[in-house]
């Protein structure tokens, strides 16, 4: 029988090493002490390690918390247990080479997981998406393979008034221009106006929280003032506690009408359009039809000459003919004359 053996202590929960068998010699005892503390040794031999013990990053980015734990040959998963926690929350449970999501806390459903692949290289990374307020704290990773050991790394959230909305409205019974800044962050933020040249004007700032998640919190801030157009003016959220700020720019547009008014202006434009292309089309057919009706008189005048100009020449060779016909009977009737004169000239005697 072995004079020395582990046993579980309950009141540490941890095991430790007693001798079983009294009456030994010096020797034995000597003996058991060197391997108690050989063991010992061994345990002391697994260390976890961390790259950084504190992470900073920003509302609703991505972080990987990372333990590292010595692997001489390739990695038994059955042999390794991986536990992550944050105060009194489960969030991992690795054994027996699976994990086991019923253990994990609500607050990390579907937010949190152990990248697997990294444990093959030493690595016990903690991935957490979508960060929220409330994953800032004290996380624990605790690793056993061979030995144990743990390791405490701390986040913190950052939320800064990063995505500022504005925007720019007039008052048509004072015709001051309303401008408003509102953001959401943690933790409270002043709100700072000043204009193109420097100055620190008044606003008038309201916090409430925010619907999304309850430790952030909604700031609004709203200026009142008679400016003209292309004046510029600067909305600044400074944190309390934080150098970081987060500034906005707004420019007074140029005025603009009522919107009844520009309907009102954009149908009287389409009228005198539509009254204006109309008088172009009656203009157009008019003109059309008036060269219709000079082609047409010309046409009527051409014939009419052409007419004419026919009956002249019928006219005229009638004539013509008539005359070649009574050449003849001139000639005839002139040598009757003729005769006639000889004949009483010679009877005169």
């Amino acid at each position: 029988m072995e004079p020395w053996k582990r046993r579980y202590n309950e009141d540490l929960d941890s095991y430790d090493y007693g001798i079983l068998c009294e009456g030994h010699s010096r020797k034995m005892r000597i003996y058991s002490v060197l391997t108690f503390m050989a063991y010992c040794c061994l345990l002391k031999a697994f260390t976890i390690t961390v790259s950084k013990d504190l992470y900073v990053v920003e509302y609703g980015s991505n972080v990987t918390l990372e333990c590292r734990f010595p692997v001489d040959k390739q990695l038994n998963l059955l042999v390794l247990v991986v536990y992550w926690e944050m105060e009194d929350k489960k969030i991992i449970q690795f054994v027996n080479g699976k994990e086991d999501p019923n253990v994990q806390h609500s607050s990390y459903h579907g937010r949190a997981q152990l990248l697997k692949d990294q444990l093959f290289l030493g690595k016990a990374a903690l991935q957490i998406t979508d960060v929220k307020l409330q994953d800032a704290g004290v996380y624990c990773c605790l690793i056993s393979y061979g030995g144990a050991d743990y390791k405490r790394i701390t986040l913190k959230v950052n939320a800064p008034y990063r995505k500022i909305y504005h925007t720019i409205s007039v008052d048509p019974v004072t015709s001051e221009h309303e401008l408003t800044c509102q953001a959401e962050g943690y933790p409270e933020a002043d709100v700072i106006w000043t204009s193109s040249d420097h100055q620190v004007l008044s606003g008038k700032t309201s916090i409430t929280s925010s619907k999304r998640e309850e430790k952030l919190f909604n700031v609004t801030s709203t200026l009142r003032i008679n400016t003209t157009a292309d004046k510029i003016f600067y909305c600044t959220f400074r944190r309390l506690g934080h150098e970081e700020n987060n500034t906005a720019e707004l420019v007074i547009p140029e005025p603009y009408l009522d919107p009844a008014k520009k309907r009102n202006h954009l149908v009287t434009l389409g009228a005198l359009f539509l009254c204006l292309s109309v008088t172009l089309a009656v203009i157009f057919c008019l003109k059309r039809d008036v060269r219709m009706m000079d082609v047409e008189k010309c046409g009527t005048r051409d014939m009419n000459s052409k007419q004419q100009n026919d009956q002249r020449y019928a006219v005229g060779q009638g004539a013509a003919d008539d005359g070649e016909l009574k050449k003849p009977k001139l000639r005839k009737q002139k040598l009757r004359k003729k005769r006639r004169t000889k004949e009483e000239g010679i009877k005169a005697p």
